[in-house]
């Protein structure tokens, strides 16, 4: 009862804040541009037939063209929703729950009850995943219903979707309760954990630099040090690749044309084949040592968080 109490406050907090709304209505607006694209064997359409192209890339009857398809929802609309743009609008929504919760008045109205300060921290803690569990499932399900419908593409591996979308929102959303906690700040809480969240693929990065450009690599210790050091933070970017695997999508260079990200000359090339081979290299990373490297972090952070919260004085 007390966690349903907790979760239905929440929720009407996320409300009154309308971005609940807004990210809402960006998904159903890319559910309704994906509808308006239809595909046939050697052509696409756009906006219900108003505008066509002819390609035989993203042809639903082959098996390249549904691998296609699949990444291109995955790389494309989901990145953009549930990633960067909606993530931002989420943690914007949800950064304030904490600080809010800890407002003196607040507080004492919910330390009087029967509940812990760990299992209070906990609830609140579940309570912003379910939002984000609300918002992801509305947003994978149409998008599954629309592939499946409109397209003939039905992948029930996509499903998986939901799951680590959520999980790829708490190892940012770990650090905004972190500082939350600390200063009572809703706008430190966004802003910090926005600089986790970019913090958080630097090390990644790095290695992806050495992987692209071998001439990097004659400092091996560099090199292997790098390696080591992007096992330390969650692996956000690792999330779209396992939802790719787990569907059978192809990869975001699958999905790009090909004048896009090829260049011209063999040194154009070389760096083309360095980068599939880094995508193959996601796609095969398992997702036991990702995902449990990276709740290990987030672990840590929480408890951190949990006991600041359990001392702090209301």
């Amino acid at each position: 009862m007390q966690f349903w109490a907790l979760l239905k406050d929440s929720i009407r907090e996320s409300l009154d804040r309308k971005i609940f709304w807004v990210v809402l209505a960006a998904t159903l607006l890319v559910v309704l541009g994906m509808a308006s694209i239809g595909f046939d064997e050697d052509r696409v359409s756009l906006c219900f037939g108003l505008w066509e192209t002819t390609t035989q890339r993203f042809d639903p009857g082959t098996s390249v063209g549904r691998s296609a398809l699949i990444g291109a929802v995955i790389f494309l609309p989901m990145q953009l929703l549930l990633g960067w743009v909606g993530l931002i609008l989420i943690l914007i929504a949800t950064a304030g729950f904490f600080p809010t919760m800890m407002e003196p008045g607040a507080a004492d109205v919910l330390l009087t009850k029967p509940i812990s300060r760990p299992r209070l921290f906990l609830y609140k803690y579940a309570c912003s995943l379910v939002f984000v569990l609300l918002q992801a499932s509305a947003f994978v399900v149409m998008t599954f219903a629309v592939m499946g419908l409109r397209w003939g593409v039905w992948a029930p591996g996509y499903l998986l979707s939901v799951p680590l979308l959520v999980l790829l929102f708490s190892y940012v959303y770990c650090v905004s309760v972190l500082v939350a906690v600390k200063t009572r700040s809703t706008v430190a809480a966004i802003l910090l954990s926005l600089a986790a969240w970019a913090l958080y693929a630097a090390p990644r990065e790095a290695v992806e630099t050495f992987e692209a450009f071998p001439e990097l690599q004659k400092n091996p210790q560099l090199y292997q040090a790098a390696r080591a050091l992007a096992w330390v933070p969650p692996k956000t970017g690792d999330v779209l690749y396992f939802a790719t695997r787990w569907a059978g999508g192809g990869t975001a260079l699958d999905v790009m044309p090909p004048g896009v990200v090829a260049g011209e000359g063999a040194d154009a090339r070389e760096q083309m084949a360095a980068a599939r081979r880094t995508e193959r290299e996601r796609l095969e990373t398992s997702p036991w040592l990702s995902i449990g490297s990276s709740l290990a972090f987030e672990s840590l952070v929480l408890l951190w968080a949990a006991a600041s919260f359990t001392r702090r004085d209301f």
